[in-house]
């Protein structure tokens, strides 16, 4: 009977302090504050839910944090009944859920469709299960679904993810993360972005807060391919970030990518070092979206380095060095074949290159890509082929213009490619014009001419004019060779006169 009359007690008593509950609104407010370091705003109603289990709803609840606008359509939190019992003064809470819930900040959206935090406790570990959709600006949206262990320590503002296992459209896997708010964040605001382009990273979560993690990606896609096991390094740390992915299947080989980004600086500088083994040249081609006849092992690597926060900005200010190593392999040189056999016509001397393969197989393809910001300078080899170009490239309307040297050696170490020995040492002047995916080359016709030209005035004997003239002797009759003599000067001085000369 006492304890009936105990429960009957009890239960009266608990039934009196909930039955108004938007009295409740001011203590509510000042626990989430508490709690959360967060000024929120309840502008709906309370209202219990008493079975099961005993619950505390909060409606259409409002937050302005850290240029951040938060709203949230239904909050509950789940209250010990026992700790009523103890002390009415001094609520357990132990679960947190809410629903559409919604943050904006500088045009991105985030939508926590649902959020469950259970056993929640300030600096304990609490599984959380939520569904959120997050929409950069300018964007597609991203859904994802997160459940994890997260611990929240309200002390040093700090979150620690646990064994999160996520998934999205483009990626799942499972991370170790902790994120955590700067004491003294940077009083810098970043520059503004520009009207039409889109932030690539959001530059104000960099500069707040520092954060270190590790992440094990079952499933990554990139450009539309799918990747596997992608291992995921991150860190943040004095507006400083690096991320470092790693591809143990990548196209055929393997891949590293490390990437810095100075948030300190204005603009932000990027700095990314890609190095990629054993890349299946032609998968790699047809992924950038570039497809050509090319199949080798392709091996890359280097520094490149950019500023700004947007994409159009990162393209007009990307600087470095970069080194390619084809291996052996096969190539399409019908295009450099064309341009090789308008200078040998000149010279008599295309027979040769007329049958040369359209697909050449190779046996060394090697060259230097350096960039300062628009201006680019390439120099490769493909075997005893060398061909120097140095131009512009325009990222709007992706267009270049870049002029050509192509030079032919007698290196015995590799295929030579069968050309005159006329053209041995005789630079060819082509000029690239147009689109980057299709642009125009051809010879520089008046280029060529000074080169040859020049090439005639030469008198070492290894150069053009004395192999024609050891042509003469070889081949043409001895009372012929004095006017094959001035027919080779007239041909010189012709090349050298410049169009409407007389």
């Amino acid at each position: 009977m006492i304890l009936l009359w105990l429960i009957v007690l009890g239960g009266g008593f608990v039934f009196y302090w909930i039955q108004d509950a938007n009295r409740l609104k001011p203590e509510l407010e000042d626990l989430l504050e508490t709690e959360t370091g967060v000024k929120l705003r309840i502008g709906g109603d309370l209202a219990w839910r008493l079975w099961p289990p005993l619950s505390l709803v909060a409606h259409n609840v409002e937050a302005d944090h850290q240029n951040q606008s938060w709203s949230i359509e239904r909050l509950a939190l789940d209250i010990s009944v026992a700790s009523l019992l103890r002390n009415p003064g001094q609520w357990v809470v132990q679960a947190i859920s809410l629903s559409d819930a919604e943050m904006r900040e500088d045009g991105d959206l985030l939508e926590v469709q649902s959020l469950t935090l259970q056993d929640f406790s300030p600096g304990v570990p609490a599984p959380v299960h939520s569904q959120i959709v997050y929409t950069p600006h300018g964007r597609a949206p991203v859904p994802l679904a997160m459940n994890g262990m997260l611990t929240f320590d309200p002390a040093g503002k700090r979150l620690i993810a646990e064994g999160t296992r996520f998934e999205t459209d483009l990626a799942e896997g499972t991370c170790d993360l902790s994120l955590a708010a700067r004491p003294t964040p940077s009083l810098r605001r970043p520059p503004a972005t520009p009207a039409g382009a889109t932030e690539l990273v959001p530059l104000a979560l960099i500069r707040e807060h520092d954060w270190a993690g590790t992440c094990d990606l079952s499933r990554l896609v990139l450009r539309g391919e799918p990747f596997t096991d992608v291992s995921a390094n991150l860190s943040g740390q004095g507006s400083r970030a690096a991320i470092q992915l790693g591809f143990p299947r990548f196209l055929g080989g393997t891949a590293d990518f490390r990437l810095n980004i100075d948030a300190n600086n204005d603009p932000v500088l990027w700095t990314l070092k890609p190095d990629l083994t054993n890349v299946d040249s032609k998968r790699l081609l047809v992924w950038l979206g570039r497809p050509m006849q090319w199949l080798a092992p392709l091996a890359y690597g280097g520094t490149l380095r950019a500023e700004g926060s947007t994409e159009a900005a990162l393209i007009a200010t990307l600087s470095g060095q970069t080194r390619l190593e084809g291996g052996q392999g096969s190539i399409d040189i019908a295009g450099v074949k064309q341009q090789i056999l308008a200078v040998a016509t000149l010279l008599q001397a295309g027979e040769r290159i007329r049958r040369w393969p359209d697909v050449w197989e190779y046996q060394r393809l090697v060259g230097d890509w350096r960039i300062q910001r628009q201006h680019h300078l390439l120099d490769f080899k493909l075997d005893n082929l060398t061909v120097i170009a140095e131009g512009d490239y325009l990222p709007d309307p992706e267009e270049v213009d870049f002029a050509a040297e192509l030079t032919f050696s007698n290196d015995p170490a590799f295929p030579v490619f069968d050309v005159d020995p006329l053209l041995f040492g005789l630079p060819i002047p082509v000029r690239c014009q147009g689109s980057v995916g299709n642009p125009t080359c051809r010879v520089d016709q008046q280029a060529a001419q000074r080169v040859v030209a020049s090439a005639l005035q030469n008198d070492e004997p290894t150069g053009l004019r004395g192999k024609l003239e050891r042509k003469i002797e070889d081949e043409v009759p001895p009372e012929y060779q004095e006017a094959a003599r001035s027919l080779l000067d007239i041909f010189s001085r012709s090349m050298q006169a410049k169009p409407g000369d007389n």
